[in-house]
C-alpha cells in the first residue's frame, strides 16, 4: 500500500519541479541571453578575481565591484574601441561610393593586371563606378522594388543594435552578483548536482570551468588580439579600409586557407599597385601572425583546456555559432567536452561491467 502511495507523490513532486523551472524560465526569456553570458564570462575570469578578492578580504562587494570594471575594462573597452574604426572605415567606403556615384572614379591601374579576373573586373568597375549616377540608380530602383523590405529590414537592424547593447550592460550588472555571490551560489548547484546524479555530476562539473576559459582565451581573446595586429599591419602597409579588413581576415581565420587567401589578394593588389616592399612585408608578417594565432596559439588554448581534437572544436564553434548564435561560439565546443565526457563515462561502465572485468 505504501509503495502505491509513493509513486503518485512522486509523480507530483516532479511535475511541482518542472513547473517550477519552466515558469522561471519563460518569466526569465528575456534576460537568459545575458544572463548566460555573464555566466560564461564570470567562469572564465573567476581566477582572476579569486586573486582579486584575496587583496581584499572581508570586502566582497568591492572585489567584485573591481573584477567587472577590470573585465568591462579588458573586454568591452577594446570591442568598442574596434567597433569605432571599423565604423570610420565604413563611412570612408561610403564616402568613395558617394564620389564614385557624383563624379565617376577611373579605373585604377592596378586592375587591369589581376590574372583571370582582370578583365571582368574592369568591366563591372566602368560599369557601376566609372560612370556618374549608376550607383544611385541602382539603389533607387531596389529601393523602390522593395522600399518595405528595407524599412523592416532597417528597423529591425535598429532595434537589434539596441538590444545587443542592453544585453551587454545588464551581463555587466549581473556579473557583479556573479563574482560577489559566485562561492555560494556553486555550493548550493555542486549540492543539486550531487544528489540529482549522484557520482555522475563530479566529472561534469570539474570539466565546465576550464572547457569555457579555454574557450573563450582561444576563440574570443586570440581572435580579437589577431583583429587588431593585423589591423595594424594593414594601416601600416597602406591597405584600404585597414581595421575593417583586418577583422574580416580575423573572422575568417577558422575556414582553412580563408585568411591565407585574403592575404595573398591583398599583398598581389598592392604589388600590382606599385608597393612591392608593402607587399612583401604584409604577406610574410600577415602569414606569421595568422599561424601563430591559428596554428600555434589558438589550438594549444582550446586543447589544453577541453583536450578534443582541433577539427572537434571547428565543429563545435560552427554548429553552435549556426544552431545558437554568437553565444554558440563559446557553448558549442564546451557542449562537445560534455559529449566526450559522456562517452568516457559510458565506456568506463560497459569495461566494469564485462564479464573479464567481473572476475
Amino acid at each position: 500500500m505504501a509503495e502505491h502511495l509513493k509513486q503518485p507523490k512522486s509523480l507530483i513532486s516532479t511535475l511541482f519541479t518542472v513547473l517550477i523551472l519552466v515558469g522561471a524560465a519563460v518569466v526569465l526569456s528575456p534576460f537568459l541571453l545575458a544572463i548566460l553570458w555573464a555566466a560564461i564570462i564570470a567562469t572564465a575570469f573567476w581566477p582572476l578575481h579569486c586573486r582579486i578578492r584575496g587583496r581584499f578580504p572581508g570586502k566582497p562587494n568591492g572585489a567584485a565591484f573591481l573584477t567587472t570594471l577590470v573585465v568591462a575594462f579588458l573586454l568591452v573597452g577594446p570591442m568598442i574601441g574596434l567597433i569605432v574604426f571599423m565604423v570610420q572605415d565604413v563611412l570612408e567606403i561610403t564616402n568613395f561610393l558617394r564620389q564614385a556615384d557624383d563624379s565617376g572614379v577611373a579605373v585604377p591601374a592596378w586592375l587591369p593586371k589581376i590574372p583571370l579576373l582582370g578583365d571582368l573586373l574592369v568591366a563591372s568597375w566602368r560599369e557601376y563606378l566609372s560612370v556618374p549616377k549608376q550607383i544611385s540608380g541602382l539603389l533607387r530602383e531596389t529601393l523602390t522594388q522593395r522600399l518595405g523590405d528595407v524599412q523592416g529590414t532597417a528597423s529591425a537592424i535598429l532595434l537589434e543594435l539596441l538590444g545587443r547593447v542592453a544585453t551587454l550592460f545588464f551581463a555587466l550588472w549581473v556579473l557583479f552578483f556573479l563574482y560577489r555571490d559566485g562561492s555560494s551560489i556553486s555550493i548550493r548547484m555542486n549540492r543539486i548536482g550531487t544528489d540529482w546524479l549522484g557520482q555522475r555530476w563530479k566529472p561534469y562539473v570539474s570539466h565546465m570551468p576550464p572547457a569555457l576559459r579555454a574557450a573563450v582565451n582561444g576563440l574570443v581573446i586570440v581572435s580579437f588580439a589577431e583583429a587588431v595586429i593585423l589591423s595594424l599591419l594593414f594601416a601600416g602597409c597602406g591597405v584600404y579600409a585597414p581595421v575593417l579588413l583586418g577583422t574580416v581576415a580575423a573572422l575568417i581565420a577558422f575556414i582553412p586557407m580563408a585568411a591565407p587567401g585574403l592575404l595573398a589578394i591583398l599583398g598581389m593588389i598592392l604589388f600590382l599597385n606599385g608597393n612591392g616592399a608593402e607587399a612583401m612585408v604584409l604577406v610574410i608578417a600577415g602569414m606569421l601572425v595568422v599561424l601563430v594565432a591559428d596554428y600555434l596559439v589558438r589550438p594549444l588554448l582550446i586543447q589544453g583546456g577541453t583536450h578534443l581534437p582541433f577539427l572537434a572544436v571547428l565543429f563545435g564553434v560552427f554548429g553552435g555559432v549556426i544552431t545558437m548564435g554568437i553565444v554558440g561560439l563559446i557553448i558549442g565546443p564546451v557542449l562537445l567536452v560534455l559529449l566526450v565526457v559522456f562517452f568516457d563515462e559510458a565506456s568506463h561502465a560497459h569495461h566494469h561491467d564485462t564479464p573479464e572485468s567481473i572476475n
